[in-house]
């Protein structure tokens, strides 16, 4: 394993923004916990479970961005690609499981078979997601301006989770004060069942999407038909350049996309041309195929001789 490499004050202050996050969604869940399960509260349950799992994908994205700032991932011929894939089924399933938990509890309590949460429980639920929706903003504008600087994906991923979250707690706070203010029981009671249902329904949107995009990664999927086509646009591009085409192998691991082109140059060539056409081929391929990690490999391919 090669030596750690120094951090840069960017990088540092992009851990420092997830970190922030993680530690204030961490107390926050206390709360949320506390509220949902003992003041009768569904919504801030649905919250607190929805919250639970993300937190976990964070922390899990902040542990990955860190070794891939300090160099300790060089040993994954394949990067973290399939550690994120892995990560996301698991979370993906365990909100999917969330998810239908608390469907069943919102329908039991819009007809009447689940009473609603106590008063007192109701006014904490609404006391702790204007706190959660605080937080979001806070976390959010924070996030953001770490986002303008680099280029870093796990980042704009987080950005983009959090943008969702902010979102949704600003809705989920809606609907815990309409339940805190009322006295009318039927209200009281689908209020918190349409909040809760609207936090089952980002739930579902994010467990299938971390499932549909971490599944084929997992059993090695061939990359996308698009890719294929643009691998063999860039070398046909360069088609004279080389005498003979061995294979190509492509794979998908997260976003990145894995590219290895054997190819046969003419044995006359001297080391620095066969160098310049490998790195005008890679160029191109780069250019043709986004967040592409190309290896191509050169051999010595001797042409027939002339006849006498």
């Amino acid at each position: 394993m090669g030596a750690r490499r120094r951090v840069t004050p960017d990088e540092q202050a992009k851990e420092r923004s997830i970190l922030r996050a993680i530690v204030a969604d961490a107390a926050i869940l206390v709360g949320m916990v506390s509220v949902g399960f003992l003041g009768g509260s569904l919504t801030m349950t649905a919250e607190a479970i929805r919250g639970t799992l993300m937190v976990a994908i964070e922390a899990f994205s902040l542990l990955v961005m860190r070794r891939v700032h300090r160099s300790m991932l060089t040993d994954l011929e394949f990067g973290t690609g399939k550690l994120e894939q892995i990560a996301n089924l698991a979370i993906g399933g365990g909100l999917l499981g969330g998810a239908a938990w608390i469907a069943a509890g919102a329908v039991a309590m819009a007809s009447g078979q689940r009473p609603p949460g106590t008063p007192f429980g109701l006014a904490l639920a609404a006391i702790i997601g204007a706190v959660n929706a605080y937080i979001n903003i806070w976390a959010w504008v924070g996030m953001s301006r770490a986002a303008r600087v680099g280029n870093s994906l796990i980042m704009q991923g987080q950005l983009s989770a959090r943008t969702v979250k902010l979102v949704s707690s600003l809705f989920v706070q809606l609907s815990l004060t309409v339940a805190a203010i009322s006295t009318d029981d039927v209200v009281v009671s689908w209020a918190d069942a349409v909040g809760s249902l609207f936090v089952v329904g980002f739930i579902v949107v994010n467990a299938v999407r971390m499932l549909r995009t971490g599944f084929p990664d997992i059993i090695d999927r061939a990359v996308e038909e698009e890719v294929q086509h643009a691998i063999n646009r860039a070398l046909v591009q360069h088609f004279d350049d080389y005498d003979r085409f061995d294979r190509v192998r492509s794979r998908r691991a997260g976003q990145r996309i894995f590219v290895e082109v054997a190819l046969g140059f003419d044995g006359r060539l001297t080391m620095s041309e066969v160098d310049r056409r490998i790195a005008a081929l890679t160029t191109t391929m780069g250019r043709e195929v986004a967040h592409a990690d190309i290896a191509i490999l050169a051999s010595a391919h001797e042409s027939p001789a002339e006849p006498a």
